[in-house]
């Protein structure tokens, strides 16, 4: 089952590696570079990061979340992406490892996690002269998912403040029962995984209930400026939740970005018009909200 979603984590990393790049080329000593760093005592919970040093002392932080259904994937993927941003576009990149849902470590945790991990980067980079106030979360799949949580419902001790979030065929609405539509991944199991999820013995009945909490599309009256990109023939996440996140933040007047690729399922792996549109928003977004 997480074969596929694996498979489509890996699809992305090339998407994000021409985000940014093309710009320049600085010296290397233009940036520092902080690697397989802890902000806990597990082993999955560390980060990457790389932050610009002629930007000044307070640049912006672009931070990436992998997908991989909870369960799976790597930071290292987008090593050179983070390095090429801060090398190249001058504002502090970081991607983060998390701890994967299991019978030990619920969704509640993994949210956590990505907030000791963002508290943590914010210390390093203070140590070293660099004030980090802002930020762009990002993710694809399961990424996404964290990224939209953690922008729309960030923790009161948060030490950087998600300004803007970037989401590519993301979970915003786990009860919506398109998930079991004909032709979907999880049809048969969504449940089992949607249980994992919520830490609850879950059943049909009580499905919304108990998905209401890890969904993002229940902050949207909280919601930062989104760029959503969502793939209308996705069999694993269905098309309806961005929709329904559109809808939502549409409806508490929050700037947003709906990009529908028409032919794409959930890796994007068409509509090359789609994806330069998202480009130039996320990069947009960048100088608009980072600066």
């Amino acid at each position: 089952m997480w074969s596929k979603i694996v498979a489509f984590f890996m699809s992305v990393i090339a998407f994000f590696s021409s985000l940014f790049g093309g710009g320049g080329g600085k010296p290397a000593e233009k940036y520092k570079e902080y690697l397989n760093q802890s902000y806990g005592p597990d082993s999955l919970q560390t980060y990457d990061l790389y932050v610009p040093t002629d930007r000044g002392d307070t640049p912006g932080l672009i931070l990436y979340i992998h997908g991989g259904a909870w369960t799976s994937g790597d930071k290292a993927s987008y090593r050179s992406v983070i390095k090429d941003i801060a090398v190249n576009r001058g504002y502090a990149a970081a991607s983060v490892n998390y701890r994967f849902l299991s019978q030990n470590v619920t969704m509640d945790d993994i949210l956590a996690d990505v907030n000791a991990a963002a508290n943590a980067i914010y210390d390093r980079a203070k140590t070293d002269g660099f004030t980090l106030l802002k930020m762009i979360a990002a993710g694809s799949s399961a990424g996404a998912h964290l990224a939209l949580m953690y922008a729309y419902h960030t923790p009161a001790d948060a030490k950087i403040q998600p300004v803007a979030v970037c989401s590519q065929c993301a979970p915003t609405d786990l009860s919506d029962p398109n998930f079991y539509a004909d032709g979907m991944v999880f049809q048969n199991n969504y449940l089992q995984l949607v249980t994992s999820v919520v830490g609850q013995n879950a059943t049909n009945e009580t499905l919304a209930q108990y998905t209401a909490r890890y969904s993002p599309v229940t902050y949207a009256a909280a919601a930062v400026p989104t760029v959503i990109a969502h793939g209308q023939r996705d069999n694993v996440v269905p098309y309806s939740n961005a929709v329904t996140l559109d809808a939502a933040l549409t409806a508490n007047g929050v700037k947003h970005l709906f990009i529908t690729y028409p032919n794409s399922g959930h890796a994007l792996e068409n509509d090359a018009d789609c994806a330069e549109r998202f480009y130039e928003a996320f990069a947009a977004y960048a100088a608009a909200y980072l600066s």
